[in-house]
């Protein structure tokens, strides 16, 4: 149950720290809102910040409730249910920062 939230955690280290090239294969794209790159980084950062917190809550989930359930299904759903909100909400954060709902971060 670790694994969806280390992959997590790990794909956010790259945003964070800027090694994702706006003129890569994650970037924009010809169809994609046209930004500078110094917009791109600052989105990557926030979008990362939001991921790395969602990836904690996650794995600590992960750690903390096994054992603490009735069933292995219940601690199974709980846990699951945990990571889905916490991706959703990171999710949410970063498409209100990219497409400007929110300015000031």
């Amino acid at each position: 149950m670790v694994i969806g939230p280390i992959v997590l955690i790990l794909a956010a280290a790259p945003m964070l720290c800027g090694q994702l090239s706006p003129k890569g294969p994650l970037g924009p794209g010809k169809h994609g809102k046209e930004m500078s790159d110094e917009e791109w980084y600052r989105t990557n950062r926030v979008a990362g910040g939001a991921f790395l917190v969602g990836g904690l809550i996650w794995l600590a989930a992960a750690i903390l409730l096994p054992g603490r359930f009735d069933t292995m299904r219940q601690e199974q759903e709980t846990i699951a249910f945990i990571g889905a909100t916490a991706v959703a909400v990171a999710m949410v954060v970063s498409v209100m920062y990219v497409e400007g709902e929110s300015e000031e971060w």
